[in-house]
């Protein structure tokens, strides 16, 4: 018998009161991924570790002059000029370090420099005073770190009260990713306990440790937050990023299909594959090996994701029933 694509909404030709997904009671299953070997697989996504997320605040008021990084997500160096700006403060201390200088009063010179430090300026700053006998009315801030910022707070022009954040700079080099675990799952994980880790957004699998295991249970989940330390020196892998953490060895990865999804006549296998439209659902051949009483494994014709009718056998008997009825 030559197989067609079954609307079920021909069925409105023999059923008056029921719609077609009715009539025919159809339950579809979705192809998935098994897993053979004492391996589990947890989801979640990455963040930041908070560990490398600093702030850059200044310890006196200024007046922000110019911005050179004046974007956020750049990527700076440890060094980098950051912004130029001008205190009040640090220029009138600069200029009673000249003058404690130009009267050789050494204690008035560390004391004065002290200030300084304590003010959060550069001791190459201070030293440069010091040799060329001259104050600028303009400093330049420089990256205390090497990152990306992530935040930034502040514009030309802008007045920053001493204590305001300027920038934020997160060093995505090691990130945090966090999975949620199922209560029942919590035995299968420990502290130190490593992991694959596999994302969408690359094609190479990464390795990961536990580094912290939340004391706390959602409520409504049923989860544990289970947190683990990608190394990501590359840069690669961003922020908010979906990931797989696989715990344990898998023997091996293939797809299945329960067998009441899966039609066998001779040499040939049939699904039924959930079409474009709604209603339709497609007979197909696949390449299928059956592992036990309950299950296929699935060689080709189908890939993960693809949705089937959980009851082949019904279609099959429904399509015999539509093209008898149509040829009478």
């Amino acid at each position: 018998m030559k197989f067609t694509h079954i609307f079920l909404t021909v069925l409105f030709l023999f059923t008056s009161s029921l719609d077609a997904k009715q009539a025919f009671n159809v339950k579809t299953i979705e192809v998935k991924k098994v897993l053979e070997g004492s391996a589990k697989e947890f989801y979640g996504y990455t963040k930041a570790n908070e560990e490398n997320v600093k702030e850059i605040t200044l310890r006196y008021d200024a007046f922000i002059e110019n911005l050179y990084a004046n974007k956020t997500f750049l990527h700076v160096k440890k060094g980098e000029p950051l912004a130029k700006l001008y205190s009040q403060e640090i220029y009138t201390a600069q200029l009673e370090l000249l003058n404690a200088q130009r009267i050789k009063s050494e204690s008035m010179v560390q004391s004065i420099t002290q200030k300084l430090k304590l003010l959060g300026v550069d001791e190459k700053v201070i030293t440069k005073v010091l040799s060329d006998k001259s104050v600028s009315e303009s400093m330049t801030i420089l990256s205390p770190y090497s990152g990306i910022i992530t935040q930034k707070a502040i514009n030309q022009g802008s007045f920053v009260a001493k204590g305001m954040k300027l920038y934020e700079i997160s060093d995505y080099s090691r990130l945090w990713l966090i999975v949620k675990v199922y209560e029942k799952d919590l035995p299968f994980v420990k502290s130190a306990q490593s992991a694959d880790i596999f994302f969408d957004m690359s094609p190479k699998p990464y390795k990961a440790k536990i580094d912290f295991i939340y004391p706390k249970v959602d409520a409504q989940s049923k989860s544990v937050d289970v947190r683990l330390v990608i190394d990501n020196d590359s840069l690669e892998i961003y922020e908010n990023a979906f990931a797989k953490a696989r715990f344990g060895t898998a023997k091996r990865e293939y797809l299945a299909l329960p067998k009441s999804a899966v039609m066998s006549k001779g040499a040939k296998t049939t699904v039924f594959v959930k079409g474009e439209f709604e209603g339709e659902y497609e007979p197909r051949d696949i390449e299928a090996k059956r592992l036990n009483n309950e299950t296929y494994e699935i060689l080709s014709g189908l890939k993960e994701g693809d949705v089937v009718v959980r009851d082949a056998l019904f279609m099959f008997d429904a399509d015999a029933q539509n093209n008898g009825g149509a040829s009478q």
